[in-house]
């Protein structure tokens, strides 16, 4: 069973075989360090406020919207809903989605012309007809990563390379059109692209294989890459002397390995969990919650084996004796009750 749960469902289509699967992230940050923000005299945790910059005066999270800055100071709010528009005609572009026209208006939707209220009056224009609606879009299933053009595998500039996923079939079901996919892909040495919406977002993702499974690593788009020509244009070029390299090669022949991910360890990482240790030793350690002790632990048969013998030796034991008491006085008037 998968350590993490999917972050993704839906199917893998390619023309018209198509696979139900799920998408696991590659990578977790369960292992990361992070810090709160405290008070440095009470050890307590902090809350930030939003506070707006102009006024100073605090901000309900109600009130909170966002802006793009089109100049110092100066936002463009948006709206939650120009949002939504935009993510629909970048649905639109996808192939198979299809523009539906409104239908034209029936004849009783013309609005008549006003009859006058007076004699001689001139009868009033038409009032003008709402604005018809902008074309709706109707999306092919969004739960599906089309498979739309495949490239030769090792083609892919490592600047396009965001972030990797697993992909791997949902049922029994699937399996065989899963790895009809797969086995062609390694066959051919190639690398599908398709698209895929990861928390409301879409984002281009390239698919191949991985032992049994797939690797699914989502691609910056264009505009997010830079261009290297300005950074390197002022670099000279140096005639080396064949001796120079010749060393260089040289150390490089000597340090040349296989790949091994444990040279990527986080040695920062490492050295603040052994500060972090330290310090939490030096802690006072605070009344918790009281833990049963092993000892106490004992056998259910034994247990029930003892209590038995106890209560037959309190069977055993004679009752003891009552001290004598008094009888208590009666009233010569008072039948059947004592005195009190």
């Amino acid at each position: 069973m998968p350590a993490s749960r999917p972050q993704w469902k839906g199917y893998l289509k390619l023309s018209l075989v198509s696979c139900p699967i799920a998408i696991y992230p590659a990578v977790s940050a369960a292992e990361r360090i992070s810090f709160r923000q405290i008070n440095r005299n009470t050890g307590n945790r902090l809350r930030q406020q939003l506070v707006d910059a102009v006024t100073g005066e605090t901000v309900d999270r109600s009130d909170k919207a966002r802006g793009y800055e089109v100049g110092e100071s100066s936002f463009l709010a948006v709206q939650d809903e120009e949002l939504e528009v935009a993510r629909q005609q970048a649905q639109a572009r996808r192939p198979g989605a299809v523009t539906v026209q409104p239908p034209a208006p029936a004849p009783s939707d013309v609005v008549p012309l006003r009859k006058p209220d007076r004699p001689g009056e001139r009868a009033a224009p038409p009032l003008p007809l709402p604005e018809p609606e902008p074309p709706r879009v109707v999306i092919e299933n969004t739960r599906t990563i089309d498979i739309e053009r495949f490239v030769p595998r090792g083609q892919i500039d490592a600047r396009y390379i965001e972030k990797p996923y697993y992909i791997a079939p949902r049922d029994a079901v699937g399996q065989e059109a899963f790895a009809v996919i797969r086995d062609a892909l390694e066959r051919k040495q190639l690398v599908g692209i398709g698209r895929v919406i990861l928390q409301s977002r879409e984002r281009p993702i390239a698919l191949e294989p991985m032992g049994k499974g797939l690797r699914g690593v989502t691609l910056r788009y264009e505009h997010e890459v830079l261009s290297e020509a300005e950074y390197f244009a002022g670099i000279p070029e140096i005639a080396l002397p064949d001796e120079m390299l010749q060393i260089a090669e040289h150390i490089m022949q000597v340090k040349t390995g296989d790949f091994d991910p444990a040279i990527l360890e986080d040695r920062y990482r490492t050295a603040l969990v052994e500060i972090l240790r330290a310090k939490k030793g030096e802690m006072p350690v605070a009344d918790g919650p009281v833990q049963p002790s092993a000892q106490n632990v004992i056998n259910l048969m034994d247990a029930l084996r003892r209590s038995m013998e106890s209560e037959r030796s309190e069977v055993a034991k004679p009752p003891p004796q009552r001290a004598a008491s008094k009888p208590a006085r009666r009233s010569s008037n008072t039948r059947g009750r004592s005195v009190s």
